[in-house]
């Protein structure tokens, strides 16, 4: 069955959950993201009930709305929105993918923005931000702005920060920067508010 939904979907990595279908829940890593950070975020996203796809698209708006579109059809995927999952510089994508009204929630890991390249138009996604305290985006005016600028378009946003962590806390291939207990938290949160919003 998830080699039926990889052809469907196309490039990237495709996982289902044990039952075989489930709420859908986009991936868009940064570039940054190591290859296996990828797949144990799909796999973990799976073991939880979702349907997950780490797509691999141009980084073009028409690419990501063909992706939101694509999942949302499968036949696998279940409920009337699905989420998208952004780890580190996949947060302007997730949000520019939170404009469409079929994204319920929009979760951005450790994010690493542009702000100034987003204009968000209309949101009806709760956006949920996990930082880390000492990343220098954490607190910043840019962070602020985006946080704005995305309840100005009608998000709800949340924004968490992990006291105390460093920046790269997510990825364990980065050994050296790795955080086990705020990367427990970080997925906590999302996972809590994926299950709330599909």
């Amino acid at each position: 069955m998830a080699n039926d939904a990889q052809a469907l979907l196309g490039a990237g990595q495709v996982e289902l959950p044990d039952r075989g279908r489930g709420p859908g829940v986009l991936l868009l890593a940064g570039a940054e993201t190591s290859a296996d950070a990828r797949t144990e975020a799909c796999r973990r996203l799976a073991d939880n009930g979702f349907v997950a796809w780490s797509a691999e698209l141009e980084d073009e708006p028409p690419a990501l709305g063909e992706a939101v579109e694509r999942l949302f059809r499968l036949d696998a995927v279940d409920g009337a929105r699905i989420g998208v999952l952004a780890l580190g510089s996949g947060a302007g994508r997730a949000l520019r993918a939170a404009e469409s009204a079929r994204v319920g929630v929009a979760l951005c890991l450790e994010p690493v923005a542009e702000p100034e390249a987003l204009e968000p138009q209309k949101l009806g996604a709760r956006v949920l931000l996990v930082c880390a305290e000492r990343d220098p985006l954490t607190g910043s005016p840019e962070l602020r702005a985006l946080r704005e600028a995305l309840e100005g378009a009608g998000a709800r946003v949340e924004l968490r920060v992990l006291p105390g962590v460093e920046p790269g806390f997510l990825d364990p291939v980065q050994a050296d920067r790795f955080d086990a207990r705020a990367a427990r938290l970080a997925w906590d949160a999302a996972l809590a508010a994926l299950r709330a919003e599909l």
